[in-house]
């Protein structure tokens, strides 16, 4: 009697695997009026979009700078997002205050 076996190990992980996020992206960079309480003349709003997530802001300059702002944004949320660590509050190290007190 013969058997056949079936590999399914590759499927099962290839199922439970998590989609890698999508990256974010500039989505639109548009002309807008100042916020409450805003200074200067040339307000932008820029909107960051990554499949389901979008992100909103709005930055006083020039067309160019909002961009290259919004730009920036995007790659360090994509960094944040593919290592898992963020470059505003990283993880792991314990305050020089706690440190001491031991």
């Amino acid at each position: 009697m013969v058997q056949k076996m079936t590999d399914t190990t590759t499927a099962t992980a290839k199922a439970s695997r998590p989609s890698m996020p999508r990256p974010f992206k500039v989505a639109r960079v548009e002309k807008t009026d100042a916020p409450d309480g805003g200074q200067g003349q040339d307000w932008y709003r820029y909107v960051l979009e990554s499949g389901r997530s979008t992100i909103t802001g709005q930055r006083c300059g020039s067309r160019k700078d909002v961009i290259a702002y919004a730009t920036q944004c995007a790659e360090q949320l994509n960094t944040r997002g593919v290592t898992g660590q963020s470059i505003w509050s990283p993880r792991g190290r314990k305050p020089a205050a706690a440190l001491a007190a031991k």
